[in-house]
């Protein structure tokens, strides 16, 4: 264990790191985890992280479909009647 650190205003106070105490403590005390238990964590670990991805994939194309969708009013309201985006073949 480390020695306490003496602070430098008070010669007769002592700094203890109770938080690295306390977290040995923890860990010698934690139980031995189940296999199945650990597989099962790691399971919902792995469906919330593949969750998260379809959040964020839905939320990507909704924006790009929101961006579109207020371009095509911007022209729109503008007065304009031809909006529609022009396809261009790409000749070689």
């Amino acid at each position: 264990m480390a020695q306490p650190r003496r602070h430098p205003d008070n010669r007769n106070a002592k700094i203890v790191a109770f938080k690295e105490v306390q977290a040995r403590a923890r860990r010698s005390a934690r139980p031995a985890l189940d296999p199945e238990e650990e597989r099962r964590r790691i399971r919902s670990n792995v469906a919330a992280l593949i969750f998260a991805g379809f959040l964020i994939a839905v939320g990507w194309i909704l924006v790009h479909k929101l961006g579109q969708s207020a371009r095509m009013q911007d022209c729109l309201m503008s007065g304009r009647t031809n909006c529609n985006p022009i396809a261009v073949p790409v000749t070689e």
